[in-house]
C-alpha cells in the first residue's frame, strides 16, 4: 500500500531593495506532498502549502532577528515565529498535481512579502494578546497530529482487514481536522497581527464551528471583539473560555479589562484579582496591564490607596502611562469624581 510522504523543496529568494530595512522583501519557497492511503486532496495540498509557509516562516525569523538588531527594540526567541508569520503576505504563485510512484504528488510554490514597518507594531500586539503562547500550542499539537497520522497510515498499509482499514481511514479523518483547524487558527492569528479584525473573527468562528471546545478561540475572537469595541460579545467569548478553563488566567484578565473600561469596577477587581492569583508569574508586561486597570477600578469606586499603589506597581514594570498618572495622583491630594483615563486598546 503506499503511504504519504513529505519533501520540502526549498528556493529562497531576498530581495532588499534598498541598503536598509526599511522596504519590504520577498521570500519563495515551494512545498511538496505525497497523499497517501486514507488522505484527502483538499487536505494534502493543504499540507504542501503548510510547509511552503513553514519554510518561508523560518526564513522571515532571520530577518526579524536582523531587523530587531540593527533599529535596537528586543524580542524574545520565542516571539520571533510568530512575528515573522504576523509580517508575511502569503500569495500562492503556483500549484499542481501529478501522479508519481503511485501516489498523488502535490506541489505548491508561494510568496512571502516580508513587511518589516510593521515588526515594532506587531511585537505588541504579540505580547497584548498572548499570541505567543498560543501559537506554539497550535505549532505543537500540529506535530503531534502529523506523527499521528503517520503512524496511522503505516497501520493502514500493513492491513488487509476491511473493518480495521475502515477504522484506521476513519481515524486519520478525525486527525486531518485538527490540521484545518489550526490552518483556520492561524489564519486568525495572522488576521489580529494586520488588524484585520472581521478576517480574524470569521477564521475563529470557523474553529469554534468545528470545535466548540477551543478555548483558544474563544479568547483570540473575544479580544478581537475588544478591539472592535463590540465589548457584550467579547464578554460572552471571556464567559465561555472561564467555563471550559476556569483556571485560565488570561479569560479573568481579560474579561476585567473589558469590565473596567465600560465602568463596571467592582466586577473588574474581583476578575484582574483572580487573574493575578492565577497566574502570579506571568509576563512583566501582562502583569503590568492588569496592575494599570486595576488602579483605574480602584479608583472608579473610590479606593484611593489601593489605586495608587497598583499603579505604582504598574508603573514600576515599565506602563509610563501609569507613571505619569502615579505623578499626577500624588502631585494632587484633592478628590477626583472621575476615573483616570484608562489605556487605549
Amino acid at each position: 500500500m503506499k503511504r504519504g510522504s513529505l519533501c520540502v523543496l526549498i528556493i529562497l529568494v531576498l530581495l532588499f531593495p534598498g541598503v536598509g530595512f526599511s522596504e519590504t522583501s520577498e521570500i519563495i519557497s515551494e512545498g511538496v506532498y505525497h497523499m497517501g492511503d486514507g488522505e484527502t486532496p483538499i487536505i494534502a495540498e493543504g499540507k504542501a502549502l503548510e510547509q511552503a509557509k513553514r519554510v518561508a516562516v523560518e526564513q522571515a525569523g532571520t530577518y526579524v532577528k536582523s531587523y530587531s538588531k540593527v533599529k535596537n527594540f528586543q524580542i524574545e526567541e520565542d516571539e520571533v515565529q510568530v512575528l515573522a508569520s504576523g509580517i508575511m503576505e502569503v500569495t500562492v504563485l503556483d500549484k499542481k498535481r501529478d501522479v508519481a510512484q503511485d501516489a498523488i504528488k502535490f506541489w505548491v510554490k508561494i510568496k512571502a512579502v516580508v513587511h518589516p514597518d510593521r515588526m515594532e507594531i506587531m511585537a505588541e500586539r504579540i505580547r497584548e494578546q498572548g499570541l505567543t503562547e498560543d501559537y506554539k500550542k497550535m505549532k505543537d499539537a500540529y506535530e503531534q497530529s502529523q506523527k499521528e497520522i503517520e503512524a496511522l497510515k503505516k497501520q493502514l498499509a500493513g492491513t488487509k482487514d476491511e473493518t480495521n482499514r475502515k477504522d484506521l481511514v476513519a481515524r486519520i479523518s478525525e486527525k486531518e481536522k485538527v490540521f484545518t483547524a489550526n490552518r483556520r487558527f492561524d489564519d486568525g492569528m495572522r488576521g489580529i497581527l494586520a488588524n484585520r479584525l472581521d478576517e480574524a473573527i470569521e477564521a475563529f468562528s470557523r474553529v469554534i464551528a468545528e470545535d466548540p471546545g477551543n478555548d483558544k478561540a474563544y479568547g483570540q475572537r473575544a479580544m478581537a471583539y475588544v478591539k472592535k469595541r463590540q465589548f457584550e460579545l467579547a464578554i460572552a467569548d471571556f464567559n465561555k473560555v472561564i467555563e471550559l478553563k476556569p483556571d485560565g488566567a488570561r479569560a479573568y484578565g481579560g474579561r476585567g479589562i473589558v469590565f473596567s473600561r465600560t465602568g463596571k469596577h467592582r466586577e473588574a477587581v474581583a476578575d484582574l484579582t483572580r487573574a493575578m492569583e492565577l497566574q502570579p508569574d506571568a509576563p512583566a508586561f501582562a502583569r503590568a496591564r492588569i496592575y494599570y486597570f486595576l488602579g483605574q477600578s480602584y479608583r472608579g469606586i473610590g479606593d484611593r490607596k489601593n489605586a495608587l499603589e497598583n499603579l505604582q506597581k504598574s508603573c514600576d514594570l515599565g506602563n509610563r502611562e501609569a507613571c505619569r498618572q502615579v505623578k499626577a495622583t500624588k502631585g494632587d491630594r484633592t478628590p477626583r469624581k472621575k476615573p483616570l483615563r484608562a489605556l487605549r486598546s
